[in-house]
């Protein structure tokens, strides 16, 4: 891993923790590097909404295809790790695979720019962060069976994953009292 690398898996933990979630310890099989899981009610969806992120380094970059899989597979995972009542009937799940590249391919920002994959009471909402260039990448627009949700999964998928997203708030945040000025 590099030194950029190792220095984003710090902060990204911080700053899942500080959105309230959790590291979850998943088989080094599973397919993720780190999982981290968040349950909380939510009003605007209804009920309980466990979130997931499901997150692989790949400094090399990844092709679209292996994007799909590995989403697929973390959503699959999400689901099986999930418990209490059926999605649908007071819960929902949203998943957030990332993955994080020291120099992302343009096909890979590319099929990230189309790919939108549709789940019954759940959401499957891949990301990829080059970190070279600190840019995020995921699926831009609002597919119409989605439209109530996929401005959230945006504006999330930024908070949850962007340095720039970090700076932001770290900047909006009161000063420690700790701190000398």
């Amino acid at each position: 891993m590099s030194d950029r690398s190792e220095k984003y898996f710090q902060m990204l933990d911080g700053w899942l923790k500080y959105y309230g979630f959790e590291p979850i310890t998943v088989h080094e099989s599973s397919g993720a590097d780190l999982v981290f899981k968040r349950s909380r009610v939510e009003v605007s969806k209804f009920g309980k909404v466990d979130c997931y992120i499901c997150v692989k380094y790949m400094p090399e970059g990844a092709t679209g295809q292996e994007m799909k899989a590995f989403s697929e597979k973390m959503y699959t995972l999400a689901n099986r790790h999930r418990t209490g009542v059926p999605l649908g009937f007071g819960a929902m799940m949203v998943v957030y695979p990332l993955i994080i590249t020291e120099n992302i391919s343009g096909e890979l920002a590319g099929f990230l720019n189309q790919y939108c994959p549709k789940h019954f009471a759940a959401a499957e909402f891949p990301s990829a962060i080059d970190l070279s260039t600190g840019y995020l990448y995921y699926f831009p627009g609002t597919p119409i069976w989605g439209y109530a949700y996929y401005g959230t999964y945006r504006r999330e998928s930024y908070s949850f994953f962007s340095p720039k997203s970090w700076q932001e708030v770290s900047a909006s945040l009161p000063p420690d009292p700790g701190t000398v000025r």
